[in-house]
């Protein structure tokens, strides 16, 4: 029997795959301790270095570590590479991403997100009344956007509505039909002209562990026929111009860019007759 072979760094760095999902952010040393890269260069901290710097402070393990620098270099990162892809491409239009607050709460990493991205009016998605709340107190630049998912009751919608009151960029994205009237009443009796997004129900399937609840399968989204009548009833409300986004979720955590290309080229399904 081959006598076992002694576990080495390489070793480590293959078995937990920080060269696949880590971004240059993560290694591992020469000495075997995991390694952080805020800045996603050769500069490094040990985590052992933190852990042993706050239990001498008088606090004990499990502990949450936040590398601010590290928030603030993803949200860069993924705006320069839109900015240059956009560049490249020739493309006439922007890109303005959000972050989506259910995703942390944490007053300390909104606002380090909402820093880093503000030259490049990086707002925030919000799927429920304390969020949107979060959202109108925390996001002050006035060319970012502001995502109105969720359930969407009259309080909500007024929350939303008095965003665009305080000249914020909040966009109520409607997710079934019914929430249209409900809008346009709303909006008709705060005096606003409301910004809307359609959420599209794609005949695209999404992978991954939540690809059932997507497609034609899924739970919210319009359909074509639905899109057309959601059209008429702003044009009798002479509410035309308020549609100002298109918005589909094709799937959380999908591991193949080729599905979201496919969902981008796909039409909305129609309803049978």
């Amino acid at each position: 029997m081959s006598k076992p072979q002694p576990w080495t760094t390489k070793d480590a760095e293959e078995y937990y795959g920080f060269k696949r999902w880590g971004g240059n952010n993560f290694s591992v040393d020469p000495q075997g301790h995991l390694c952080v890269h805020p800045k996603g260069d050769h500069r490094k901290i040990r985590i052992t270095d933190i852990v042993k710097e706050v239990e001498a402070s008088g606090l004990k393990p499990p502990l949450t570590i936040r590398v601010q620098d590290l928030l603030r270099h993803r949200v860069t990162q993924i705006n320069e590479a839109f900015r240059n892809a956009i560049k490249e491409e020739d493309y006439s239009g922007r890109y303005r991403g959000v972050f989506p607050i259910k995703v942390n709460q944490l007053r300390e990493v909104v606002e380090e997100i909402l820093d880093a991205g503000e030259e490049y009016d990086f707002g925030l998605e919000a799927g429920s009344k304390p969020e949107l709340i979060i959202a109108l107190a925390l996001l002050e630049n006035r060319k970012a956007l502001l995502i109105c998912n969720g359930y969407k009751d009259e309080e909500y919608i007024e929350l939303a509505l008095m965003g665009r009151r305080l000249g914020k960029q909040t966009i109520i994205v409607v997710e079934q039909l019914s929430e249209i009237d409900a809008i346009i009443r709303i909006a008709r009796r705060m005096g606003v002209q409301p910004h809307i997004g359609l959420r599209v129900k794609l005949t695209t399937a999404g992978e991954g562990k939540w690809a059932d609840s997507t497609g034609e399968n899924a739970k919210f989204g319009l359909t074509a026929s639905e899109i057309v009548e959601v059209a008429q009833r702003l044009t009798k409300a002479k509410m035309k111009d308020a549609l100002r986004l298109v918005h589909f979720h094709i799937g959380s955590q999908v591991p193949n860019i080729g599905t979201i290309k496919k969902a981008v080229a796909t039409p909305a399904t129609s309803s049978p007759t």
